[in-house]
């Protein structure tokens, strides 16, 4: 087995949601500058990044990000998924009417939009695809294993469509009997380094491990079967 990354690391170029702020890594203490250590002073926004988005991003009664175990954080039954889409364009339910869902715990969308994240990120932040609202009540009606969506874009709906994102938000979050449990949310994913020949055995995710906020940055780590 072999483990790869499917999250981003953060740099000063690392594109960032319209709205919020533009990380910075500023040097603090420098041995360069006569300072007997480095260090230096992060700026960034929590969802910045590959990060993982929790129920009270969008319920205020909801969990935070620092209320989840790692038990709970671990999935053993992950899946991508692959859903090729251009600018604007959703994920329907009839994307998902031929895949093998039952028992998935973790489902990964790649729509192959990433490609634009490096060379064109005007184009990865104002016009990515995303997940029509209708596609989330569906999934944890019929498929209550699933605990977690992913996606290679930089949230799960497009900048141009607000509306529909705070649809889709909540319909992941919110509690209701008829549904499985809240889900969370995996934005800005690195999807493209997984071949359509590899298979995952599990995906673990590491959030920042701040007290009180809504949703962090992480480290997703996935091993992959030989």
């Amino acid at each position: 087995m072999r483990s790869v990354l499917l999250s981003y690391t953060i740099d000063k170029n690392t594109p960032f949601y319209i709205g919020t702020i533009k990380p910075t890594i500023t040097p603090n203490d420098q041995i360069s500058k006569g300072d007997e250590y480095n260090t230096y002073i992060i700026t960034v926004g929590n969802h910045c990044g590959t990060h993982i988005d929790a129920p009270r991003h969008f319920i205020p009664t909801g969990r935070k990000i620092s209320d989840y175990s790692i038990q709970e954080l671990t999935f053993n039954n992950p899946l991508i998924l692959d859903c090729p889409k251009g600018k604007e364009e959703l994920i329907k339910i009839e994307d998902l009417s031929e895949a093998e869902l039952k028992d998935v715990d973790c489902l990964f969308f790649r729509t192959g939009f990433g490609k634009y994240r490096k060379n064109d990120p005007d184009t990865y932040l104002t016009y990515n695809p995303g997940i029509a609202p209708e596609v989330i009540p569906w999934i944890r009606e019929n498929f209550k294993s699933i605990q977690c969506l992913g996606i290679d874009c930089v949230s799960i709906t497009g900048y141009q469509q607000e509306e529909l994102g705070k649809t889709s938000h909540i319909a992941a979050f919110k509690e209701e009997k008829n549904l499985g449990e809240p889900l969370l949310l995996i934005e800005d994913m690195n999807l493209d380094i997984i071949s359509r020949e590899d298979q995952l055995n599990d995906v673990i995710v590491l959030p920042w491990q701040i007290k009180e906020i809504d949703s962090a940055p992480c480290t997703v780590v996935a091993n992959i079967k030989k």
